[in-house]
């Protein structure tokens, strides 16, 4: 059986970027360079829906740290969304990231 593959897709009018997959080493550089793109100009709340993540090491942890330590200097705020159970949920838990179980109300 083959791991799922990296998908994300950005919901613009939800600002909610939904990952699915392995973040393994090349997923989590185009998984930067996405967030990097819309976190550039980004002064509002963005949530990050890591809900069907399958895998996630360490340099997919630091990515989302960084990506949330940047848009909070912009005076945004990257909201991680790990629902109760996930991998992204313990990891995150296990990492001291803050996370939330839902977006705007809207679970995973």
């Amino acid at each position: 059986m083959t791991a799922p593959e990296f998908q994300a897709e950005f919901d613009e009018g939800r600002g909610l970027l939904v990952v699915h997959g392995e973040l393994d080493e090349p997923a989590t550089v185009e998984l930067r360079d996405q967030l990097g793109k819309v976190t550039k100009e980004y002064t509002q709340s963005l949530g990050l829906d890591l809900g069907d993540v399958t895998f996630m090491p360490s340099p997919a942890i630091g990515v989302l740290a960084t990506s949330q330590a940047k848009l909070r200097r912009n005076g945004g705020d990257l909201v991680l969304v790990a629902p109760e159970g996930t991998i992204a949920q313990r990891l995150l838990t296990i990492c001291g990231l803050d996370h939330e179980t839902e977006f705007g109300g809207l679970t995973s």
